[in-house]
């Protein structure tokens, strides 16, 4: 099959907006600079091309996406309309989510390199520290992705890190994602005040990478309900159980580090990236945790060629 002039690989994932593909370009494909052979192929679901609340969004998505320029973001070469179908090219990250690393050291009786969770987290941040400061032509204001979680983070065979999914992302001007009180993202990493609608800054972003340490190092997940309701009380109410208490065995400055990324209030939490990244690097000599991307590449190799799930 050949969509937009490119050949279709394979699907790797299917959302409720969107289709994925590995997919290569053909003659026809009118590339731009720097865009190689193989990329990923977002496409519109076929069902939404009548929607134009969905066709907005994706749209706004692709026209924030492109503008991005940074080495922990997969980059968006194009958005393209072809016949009826809505597309994006983007980059294609060889490797897994940061979501089955995590889902397959719960199967297994190890803990994830503490590292690799460090180097994960600490290029995450990079990634949300350029677009909480950036200030793209066309767009009034900061962005704030809404859906930082670990489904989202691409972790290829190298160790390289790369935030992605700018679906539900609220930059003003450039995406139509912004509306007050509108619930959109993944609920067991909301932070609370994105569960009960609020206006929602950089703090929100951080709070999810809070989530997905706590969760590295206590092997578990944090907020998991019957019931989507469920989920989002306890997401409300927050109250994460001390990681002191499960896993004694990590550093004092970690456990601390974990509990202020996860105060329900925004105003006792890091207050920008930096600051959160700042406090990981402190942490890295002291206890002897120093992450680097060879760490996280053997855990990547691990799970591609052994899994466990």
């Amino acid at each position: 099959m050949e969509l937009g002039g490119y050949e279709i690989v394979g699907k790797i994932a299917v959302g409720g907006m969107a289709e994925v593909y590995r997919a290569r370009a053909t003659g026809t494909a009118n590339k731009v600079a720097d865009e190689p052979d193989e990329v990923v192929l977002k496409r519109l679901l076929p069902a939404l091309r009548a929607e134009q609340k969905a066709i907005d969004l994706f749209v706004g998505e692709g026209k924030l996406t492109v503008k991005l320029r940074h080495p922990n973001i997969a980059r968006t070469f194009k958005l393209l309309k072809k016949g009826a179908d809505y597309l994006m090219i983007l980059e294609l990250v060889d490797g897994i989510t940061f979501e089955q690393l995590m889902v397959d050291a719960r199967h297994t009786p190890r803990w994830l390199d503490t590292g690799a969770v460090l180097h994960v987290a600490t290029e995450a941040l990079k990634a949300l520290e350029y677009v909480h400061k950036i200030k793209l032509p066309g767009g009034s204001g900061t962005i704030v992705h809404r859906d930082v979680n670990p489904a989202n983070l691409l972790l290829d065979r190298e160790g390289n890190v790369k935030l992605t999914d700018f679906g539900v992302a609220d930059a003003e001007g450039l995406t139509a994602a912004g509306e007050q009180g509108l619930l959109r993202g993944t609920i067991p990493y909301m932070a609370p005040e994105q569960v009960v609608g609020k206006t929602l800054d950089r703090r929100a972003d951080l709070y999810a990478v809070g989530i997905m340490l706590w969760e590295c190092f206590a092997g578990r997940k944090l907020y998991e309900g019957e019931s989507d309701l469920d989920t989002m009380r306890r997401v409300r109410e927050g109250g994460a159980p001390l990681l002191a208490k499960l896993r004694p065995d990590l550093p004092e400055l970690l456990h601390q580090i974990v509990r202020k990324a996860l105060f329900v209030d925004p105003r006792m939490r890091f207050q920008n990236a930096g600051e959160l990244i700042a406090a990981l690097a402190a942490l890295g000599p002291r206890a002897r945790m120093v992450p680097t991307p060879a760490t996280l590449a053997d855990e990547v190799k691990r799970v591609l060629e052994n899994p466990s799930v």
